[in-house]
């Protein structure tokens, strides 16, 4: 019997930094697993120059770079089959246009992870998903109505089912607007044989990598929601508490990186780890476990959103300290994950993870096991969306 055909749409040419494109693994692995074909299909949208070069470090229209790397990744993980990538000229790589259109026909779904692809093509799939990873932005990009699917742009309404890891929408407290779509909760699934567990009690740094603020923030209701920056600026000082054991991987051509290392943080060029995913995977086993801030806005609006960054720290067995987004009401905290709402709570989190150092590395990879795993996470998105899961 023939597999089913998941097209799955991806945003790794134009962005191939590792972090990023593991983090679009796990959904494709974890889909594999779960018994589909999964074809990999992404466009170049309406950008002049929409693929990121991290070795050049610019922009341009070829893509060229991101593909050689995305092939390099599907054929490590036997997934290299069938993938298409339509550029800024709208040819088509990978497989003809014609082809694509007869695997959309055929295929049981559509599944979009990042609303930055569509083609006319999409519209030929019977079920469409959309699984929304940035929760609030996504919304209250709608708010200004509802603007059709077009190249660079997947909107919401063109799919049967969607799905938000901000799993507090909805929520009296929660102040991002449904716009009358039924926002099913996921969470970003982690493929747990592509992270192992890896106990390093040598280890001497909490890290993370960020953006300091990748957009202008958004006015909704006369609220300003912003970004990282925002959060960072509250644990500023934070190593004259803790001692010099936190790093970050810092971009962002406007990120005060003086003052930051003049407070006490190591800050590295994030796009040394974020090279390959071997050396992503080998940044985070190097770490103590992650501290991290939130965006902003996921704070203000309590969305309940974990990262698919802290996510890999878990499941490489390092305790995470993440700010409060709401999370803690549904997932397990206080062993391996831990929260924060300001500097006297983070301290006392990375004094509680370092008190018994073992035991939190251990329950890290238990909460990654039990509540991240792809098999469980997209198997029961497959299901409320009436689609098969193998078991």
């Amino acid at each position: 019997m023939s597999k089913p055909i998941a097209i799955y749409t991806s945003y790794n040419i134009r962005y191939p930094a590792s972090g990023h494109v593991l983090a679009e693994l796990h959904y494709m692995v974890g889909l594999r697993q779960l018994g589909y074909r999964v074809v990999v299909v992404e466009e170049s949208g309406q950008d002049w120059a929409p693929c990121y070069n991290p070795v050049k470090n610019e922009m341009t229209r070829d893509p060229a770079y991101g593909i050689e790397r995305l092939l390099e990744v599907l054929r490590r993980y036997g997934l290299e089959e069938c993938w298409c990538y339509v550029d800024s000229d709208r040819k088509y790589h990978g497989m003809t246009a014609i082809e694509l259109r007869g695997l959309c026909r055929d295929s049981a779904v559509l599944f979009s992870r990042a609303n930055v692809n569509w083609l006319d093509e999409f519209a030929e799939c019977r079920k469409r998903v959309f699984v929304d990873t940035d929760p609030g932005f996504t919304q209250f990009r709608l708010s200004k109505g509802r603007t059709p699917s077009q190249s660079g742009y997947a909107s919401p309404f063109d799919f049967h089912f969607q799905f938000t890891c901000g799993e507090r929408l909805g929520k009296p407290d929660c102040p991002v607007p449904m716009h009358g779509i039924n926002w099913l909760p996921t969470r970003h699934p982690v493929a747990l044989e592509l992270v192992p567990y890896r106990f390093n009690p040598a280890a001497t740094h909490f890290t993370t990598i960020m953006s300091w603020s990748s957009r202008a923030p958004i006015i909704f209701n006369g609220e300003e929601y912003g970004q990282k920056n925002v959060e960072f600026l509250k644990v500023l000082n934070m190593p004259k508490l803790v001692g010099p054991i936190l790093e970050v991987g810092l971009a962002g051509s406007n990120a005060p990186r003086a003052e930051i290392e003049a407070a006490g943080w190591k800050v590295v060029d994030p796009r040394i780890p974020t090279a390959t995913i071997e050396s992503y995977l080998d940044y985070i086993a190097a770490s103590r476990g992650e501290f991290s801030v939130a965006v902003n806005l996921s704070v203000k609006a309590r969305t309940g959103v974990i990262t698919d960054r802290a996510i890999t720290y878990l499941a490489a067995g390092k305790p995470v300290i993440l700010q409060e987004t709401g999370f803690s009401e549904i997932l397990p905290c206080g062993e391996g994950l831990l929260t924060f709402r300001d500097e006297a709570e983070a301290v006392t989190a990375i004094e509680t993870a370092n008190r018994d150092y073992e035991k939190h590395c251990r329950a890290a990879r238990r909460v990654a096991e039990e509540w991240f795993n792809s098999d469980k996470v997209l198997g029961d998105l497959l299901r409320q969306a009436d689609l098969p899961a193998a078991s």
